[in-house]
């Protein structure tokens, strides 16, 4: 699986490209969307869109990891962010990749194992996961990777979940199977001990 982790926002939006083998990852590139505060609205979000489309057609992802938007106190920088976040997933959406969306915490929790991780841990796992030889910069590409392992975490323990299930319900069944022919033997050997007692007590009658 190739996961394209992406960390959005107007002045930089990071991104990062993960394959999945089993449970080893593996980064393949990374980077940032860049645009100036002097630039129109319209150019900053078309330069986000085009450098989006360029990594999915450069990397073939299949998957998209993106972050969801925490409201805080700057309501002016989330709706800013939000732009950027849309316009990022127009792109994924048309390339029909599969969408993922995850709070800051829970790629934290995915990546560190705990929500309350700093920047410099969620880093430090980056590099390991990836077995990278350096901290991948900027900050807004390891955002992005994080949010990528997130994804291929959370993937992986799913389809676990979904292949134990049917496993479950055969061993249930063979369980109830196994219980049923207990009880039939159970109920056969009763069976048979009493035609056997009324056998016994008739012949005592007949002899009496």
């Amino acid at each position: 699986m190739i996961i394209l982790g992406i960390d959005p926002g107007l002045a930089h939006t990071g991104w990062g490209v993960v394959e999945t083998r089993g449970s080893i990852c593996r980064a393949r590139a990374y980077g940032c969307a860049t645009t100036r505060s002097s630039e129109s609205i319209d150019q900053r979000l078309g330069t986000i869109y085009d450098e989006v489309n360029r990594v999915i057609q450069a990397y073939h992802p299949t998957h998209l990891a993106i972050e969801k938007i925490f409201f805080g106190e700057n309501v002016r920088s989330a709706i800013a962010t939000a732009q950027a976040r849309g316009v990022a997933i127009v792109a994924c959406a048309r390339a029909g990749l599969i969408v993922g969306e995850y709070t800051p915490m829970q790629i934290k929790q995915a990546v560190v194992g705990t929500g309350s991780a700093d920047k410099r841990q969620v880093i430090y796992m980056v590099r390991n996961v990836l077995a990278l030889d350096h901290d991948p910069h900027p900050d807004h590409a390891a955002d992005a990777l994080a949010a990528a392992i997130c994804h291929a975490n959370l993937s992986r323990t799913k389809d676990l979940a979904r292949n134990a299930a049917p496993d479950q319900m055969r061993e249930a069944e063979l369980a109830q199977l196994e219980y049923e022919r207990v009880e039939s033997r159970e109920v056969t050997a009763a069976a048979t001990a009493t035609r056997l007692a009324k056998r016994e007590e008739n012949m005592r009658r007949s002899a009496s």
